[in-house]
């Protein structure tokens, strides 16, 4: 996506949250098959705001904003005054309809695409990515890992976990100091886990899954079987 500059980029994100007029929607409907950096932008707001979406509660419109609504589309009839059409101009508008009629997730993902977009940043890209396998050679994860310490934990399968027992998440940069844990979680799902004072990752970092007490190891180190695990590699 380094490609595109910042209005594609907020045009993939308002393509995604439904938000265009329909001669701008239509226009990046025509662009998807031919723009593969377009495209690869729409997918990206799509993953990264799926999660937030799900998260927030749907506010219809109040009973005060529909009696404004139909109030002004009275006042809209052929035979209103030019003045009173300049003052319904704004409920006119069909980008206005749209927004007022948008739950609050969406309010919430348009501000998450205007600190993105509006800062002049690029949409961060993972360091390095490691799919994490089973003994079996069987993917059960994906970890990205950014240059600030953030590491995305994407599961891709159930991983039973039984009562008193917890998944462990954790990355190998150095033999000396052993493996480092990074996060702890009661069962497999989408996580954003942080360590202070590693290194920025690098390809070749070995990352793993084990089963430990649902308070973490006890040693410090991993104690129970290893699930999964893999070595990270730079994307391209």
């Amino acid at each position: 996506m380094s490609a595109l500059d910042n209005d594609s980029r907020a045009l993939a994100g308002e393509y995604v949250l439904g938000v265009l007029e329909a001669q701008d929607r239509e226009a990046a409907e025509r662009r998807l098959p031919t723009d593969g950096d377009f495209r690869a932008a729409v997918d990206d707001w799509q993953e990264r705001l799926t999660e937030l979406d799900m998260t927030a509660d749907p506010m219809p419109p109040s009973p005060q904003l529909w009696h404004r609504i139909e109030t002004a589309v009275d006042a809209l009839q052929p035979q209103a005054r030019p003045d009173l059409l300049q003052r319904a101009g704004l409920w006119n508008s069909l980008r206005f309809w749209r927004l007022s009629g948008l739950a609050s997730a969406a309010a919430c993902l348009v501000l998450a695409i205007g600190l993105v977009v509006l800062s002049g940043r690029p949409t961060p890209t993972p360091v390095v990515i490691a799919v994490l396998e089973a003994q079996d050679s069987t993917p059960g994860a994906i970890v990205e890992a950014y240059a600030d310490g953030s590491i995305r934990l994407v599961p891709l399968t159930d991983i039973p976990v039984p009562p008193g027992r917890a998944l462990q998440v954790w990355t190998l940069w150095d033999r000396e100091r052993g493996p480092v844990p990074l996060g702890l979680l009661d069962s497999a799902r989408r996580a954003v886990l942080t360590v202070d004072g590693q290194p920025v990752p690098r390809p070749q970092q070995l990352y793993e899954i084990t089963l430990e007490p649902e308070t973490g190891s006890p040693t410090g180190r991993p104690t129970g079987p290893i699930l999964y695990k893999g070595l990270a590699a730079a994307p391209r």
